[in-house]
């Protein structure tokens, strides 16, 4: 079979996919934007709608302890390791209904145009809708990928606490019928490199960059690490507005923000180094609902702290700039800077031979294909496991992780032909 039927077929089978974005859509809206929390039941309701499409085209479907789903078309030699593609059906609250989603309608549209064409591929085929890769939902992203991949200790799902519920992780995977008994009993990790003969992810840019270049698709170098601090608190003294001289004050908001305003200028220095690929956001700043006023110094801000970067030690420098700084503006404005644990992952390299696949697959259909780093998904969990993996990105309009997130379902089918493309040749080389 050559790559142009297989694309044709692939473009044949778009209003499968289209439904399945619909209907997901609309069942899981929230407000503008779309909501499905790591292990809900709009998260389950993800991983039902891929299981009910995968078993009206007559794939294997199957289900692993961490609650990830499967869907398999057999090959010729079922004992050879499989070709996998996926990505994860959960979002962030109030956001776009393609981040993950996207990813795992692409595995499963180029099974469909398989199975279509009548094709079985020398070795099994498969399809997997991951859960829980939004860090928002329990303070650690990929939990669904880490589970499967044996990553992640299976106790610490007894440890780990949903946010907006304060309620733990095993309560929740409970209530959606996943046996804890199983999970607590440390099973054997599903996805490994014996079984696994590469991971492919497709996913939406979630940036400007193939919008600023007019390119539909990019084929990723690196996927970016990152350095956090997701619970970091500045302590000082509540006072009285009007009646405390700035000698006297402890404003931790004017202390965290002197913080966040250095870290930015940390971060410019870091680009004139020569790392344009660095980036650094502080996505929560908030004080005490219960205790701030307008005439009140505050005493109490709360803020998180993320870098990305393609180099390690780059981020091993942001980490140490951040304590340090810290420690220096606690020093003069006479404060407590609690940062919390650091949490993160290193930079991720992508598999050359699997990017080799997709540029030859991009090449053969006359499709452009730009190369640049991409942020953290489930391909780098996979990649650390000892599986090679690599990612195809596809151009969306109005960012990301936001209700206004857009994506062309022609650029859909760009990406998902050259990912499906050398999903077929990986799984017959």
């Amino acid at each position: 079979m050559d790559r142009q039927a297989l694309a044709a077929a692939i473009e044949g089978r778009l209003p499968f996919a289209e439904k399945i974005f619909d209907d997901l859509e609309r069942q899981t809206k929230d407000g503008e934007g779309v909501t499905r929390a790591a292990y809900s039941p709009e998260d389950q309701l993800g991983i039902d709608m891929i299981a009910a499409a995968a078993q009206d085209l007559g794939l294997e479907v199957e289900h692993d302890f961490a609650g990830n789903v499967y869907a398999t078309l057999p090959g010729a030699d079922r004992s050879a390791p499989a070709v996998l593609s996926g990505s994860h059906l959960d979002s962030v609250p109030k956001g776009g209904n393609y981040d993950g989603a996207a990813g795992a309608v692409a595995a499963l549209t180029v099974l469909a145009a398989l199975v279509d064409l009548g094709i079985t591929p020398a070795r099994d085929m498969r399809c997997v809708g991951l859960r829980g890769e939004e860090s928002v939902w329990y303070g650690i992203a990929y939990i669904g990928s880490r589970l499967a991949t044996g990553s992640l200790d299976a106790a610490e799902v007894d440890r780990l606490q949903r946010g907006d519920t304060g309620r733990s992780l095993a309560d929740h995977m409970a209530e959606l019928g996943i046996d804890m008994g199983a999970m607590r009993a440390g099973p054997a990790p599903s996805v490994t490199a014996a079984n696994t003969a590469g991971f492919l992810e497709l996913h939406i840019e979630q940036g400007p960059i193939l919008i600023d270049r007019k390119m539909p698709v990019a084929i990723p170098t690196v996927i970016r690490g990152n350095m956090r601090f997701p619970y970091a608190r500045c302590l000082g003294a509540y006072a009285h507005s009007a009646a405390v001289p700035r000698e006297n004050r402890q404003d931790a908001v004017l202390a965290t923000v002197e913080l966040v305003r250095a870290l930015d200028e940390f971060w410019q220095t870091l680009e004139a180094d020569g790392n344009p690929d660095t980036v650094f956001t502080v996505g929560k700043l908030f004080t005490d609902a219960d205790e701030h006023a307008m005439t009140k110094v505050p005493g109490e801000c709360q803020f998180t702290i993320n870098f990305g970067g393609t180099a390690k030690g780059v981020l091993d420098r942001a980490r140490d700039r951040t304590e340090a700084l810290a420690a220096e503006i606690a020093a003069h404005r006479n404060v407590t800077f609690e940062l919390g644990e650091c949490v993160g992952s290193d930079p991720t390299p992508i598999d050359d031979g699997l990017r080799g696949h997709l540029h030859r697959t991009a090449g053969a259909l006359d499709i452009a294909a730009h190369d640049m780093p991409t942020v953290g998904h489930d391909a780098s969990i996979f990649a650390r496991a000892g599986i090679p993996s690599a990612m195809v990105l596809v151009r969306t309009q109005h960012g990301s992780h936001n209700a206004d997130e857009a994506m062309e379902m022609d650029d859909f089918g760009l990406g998902v032909q050259v990912m499906g493309g050398a999903m077929f040749d990986i799984a017959n080389s």
